[in-house]
Order: C-alpha cells, then structure tokens, then sequence
C-alpha cells in the first residue's frame, strides 16, 4: 500500500533524524568543521574516499541542511572503511561563500558535496579548476549545457510531488478555506514548491484560496514568526513554511495563535522532530512535513560511487518512486484527517508513482 511505502520513508527518516537532530547545534562560524573525520577506525585514510559536504548555511534548521548532515553520518555508518567524511558550515555571509568553498577544494577532496541555487557558479569554479574532484550537485538543476563538467553529478528533487500532497491535507483540514505558502526566496526549486502544492489543493477543494509569500530570509526565524503570524491574522490558518531556519518562526506563531492553526513543515518530519524534543505544543500544530530526504539520497549516491555506477555528467531527480520526497504522517496528522482524508492522499501518492496524476512543475 501507498501508505505503507511513505512510512517506510518516515520511519527510516526518524531512525537517524528524530533524535539525531536534538543534537545539531547553530553555528554561524564560517568554513566552520562539524563532523570531523566521522568514519571508522578501520582501514588507514589513505585507502579512503574524501567525502565532504559544505554547506552554505548553518547546521541547526531541522530540516534541509540537517537531513544533508545526517546522510553523512549514514555514510560513516554503513562506509566508514571506504570513506573519510567532514561536514563544513560557510554561514549566512555570502561574501566568504566563494573564497570558502575553493579553500575548502584546495584540501583535495575526492568528492565535494554542494548544491541550491546560490552555489552553481562555486561549484562551476571548483570542478574547472581542481578536474579529479567529483562534485556532487543537489536541489538545482544542473545545467550542462552552460557548466559542461563530467565530473559533475546533479542531484535534484521531485520537490512538487511532494507538496502535492500536503496541498491535499492542507485543503481537507482548513476550516477558513484559506491556506498559505510561506517561501524564502522566489527561485525555480521554491516555486517547484508552491505549484505542486497549489495543485494538490485544488485536487481536493477548488475554492480553497492559495495565497504565496516570501520571507527574504532563509536563516532570521523572527521574521518568519512575524510572516507566519500576519498570514494566520489574516484568516490563513494553514502555513506551508519552505524558508530553512527563518520558518522555525512559523512553529511559534502558530502555538501563539492558539487551537486551529496549523504549520506544514519541510524537508524533515519536523512533527516527529519537536515530539523528540518534548515540545507537545510545537508538535500538536504540525500538520504534517514534506519531507526531502537528503540524507537517502547522499547515501545512494556514496553506495553507488562505490560500485563506479553513478553517472557523471548527469541529473538524476528523486521523487515519490525513489523516495527522494514523501510526506509525513504523525499522531497530529492522525487527530486532525479522516482516515477516508489519509488513504486518498495515499491513492494519490500512489497515483503519481503511476503516472495517473501529472503534477506541475517548474522543471
């Protein structure tokens, strides 16, 4: 069953993210080294694959950057005698994000991890200067008819998939007919985002109204309380927060606003995420999360390296069929839907594996 497949996801989500993430601090030091050398004892380095992962952010958001941090803790697990693994923040200053990521190829990585939007042209500078680095590239569509690398591969997310089906939840729990998107910034994997979840809406309750709105902000959570709050105040009562850090806001505007407000998260099962932390009142008012499995996705790709499968020089996007994307479904979700309400967004989830329903997207 659908359902079945999606918790699956969740669940092996949760068994490194649930906890894992309690432990996550916010650091906001530059090129700053999180993981170390994550790997096992056994084996010396030198037989190792160099494996880094450089975010241009913090750690600490419960979602996106996390998720790509846990996947590096799955490699260390399950390939810790074939790899060395490192986990750097850049931070929030995008001035030290270029001069950054090159000291960090200068180290002589075997494979660098990087990706969104504001790192194509690092990363187009790093794989033409240091060739014999492999750059893994994720939540961007690499484009290699600008950026002709082979030693590129391109990791992209049916991220429309899944806020399809949120959409779906969102429309069947508002009880003002009114729900909201709440965006970081307008590019083509956010608006990715809003489509699929504007039409997933619109699958249940074409009346429902779907309104957009961009924070700025992809790291100030008081600027995402402040959003989320006007949009509940101006009757939205649901808020699909896509913005990393700065939607943590949305959490507590919610609690604030009081009974019937509700977040949807993002790129962890966020619900799951404050349950862990004994945060009742934050988890009674997630709806549900569209979860990004990052932390899959690195792992894959670190199992194929290994058998000299993944292929260079192109995108591959995970969606529902490859777990890539799924959404969440915790005791909230469970209060506030139907079981008719859960298995037709199951059916649906199922039908898009099938190809029955095409969702819209930005790619």
């Amino acid at each position: 069953m659908a359902r079945m497949s999606g918790n699956m996801n969740r669940r092996q989500f949760l068994a490194t993210s649930g906890i894992a993430l309690a432990g996550l601090g916010l650091s906001a030091c530059g090129g700053s080294s999180t993981s170390g050398n994550s790997s096992s004892d056994s084996g010396s380095s030198s037989d190792k694959k160099r494996i880094v992962y450089v975010i241009n952010g913090t750690l600490g958001d419960k979602s996106f950057f996390d998720s790509g941090h846990e996947g590096m803790e799955k490699i260390a697990d399950q390939y810790g005698d074939q790899y060395e693994t490192d986990t750097r923040e850049m931070g929030y200053d995008t001035s030290v994000w270029e001069s950054t990521a090159l000291d960090i190829a200068s180290e002589g990585w075997d494979i660098m991890i990087m990706g969104t939007f504001d790192m194509v042209e690092y990363a187009d500078e790093i794989a033409t200067q240091y060739p014999d680095t492999k750059i893994w590239f994720f939540d961007e569509s690499w484009d290699f008819n600008t950026y002709p690398h082979d030693n590129i591969y391109g990791m992209l997310f049916a991220q429309n998939q899944g806020s399809y089906l949120v959409g779906m939840a969102a429309a069947y729990a508002t009880k003002t007919k009114k729900v909201a998107f709440m965006g970081g910034m307008q590019n083509k994997v956010l608006q990715d985002f809003f489509v699929g979840y504007k039409q997933g809406v619109a699958a249940v309750d074409p009346s429902v109204e779907v309104v957009d709105d961009w924070t700025q902000s992809f790291s100030d959570s008081t600027i995402g309380h402040d959003h989320a709050r006007a949009l509940y105040q101006q009757g939205y009562d649901i808020v699909f927060s896509c913005c990393s850090s700065c939607g943590l806001g949305a959490f507590d505007a919610a609690v604030e606003m009081g009974d019937g407000y509700y977040v949807i998260g993002v790129d962890g099962n966020q619900g799951e995420y404050w349950a862990s932390q004994g945060d009742t009142a934050k988890a009674a008012h997630t709806l549900t999360s569209m979860q990004k499995n990052v932390n899959n996705t690195f792992l894959d790709a670190a199992g194929e390296e290994l058998k000299g499968t993944l292929p260079y020089g192109t995108v591959v996007t995970y969606g529902l069929d490859k777990g890539g994307v799924s959404y969440s479904v915790t005791d909230t979700t469970k209060e506030v839907l139907t079981e008719e309400q859960l298995a037709a967004i199951d059916q649906a989830q199922q039908d898009i594996i099938d190809g029955k329903i095409q969702v819209d997207t930005t790619f």
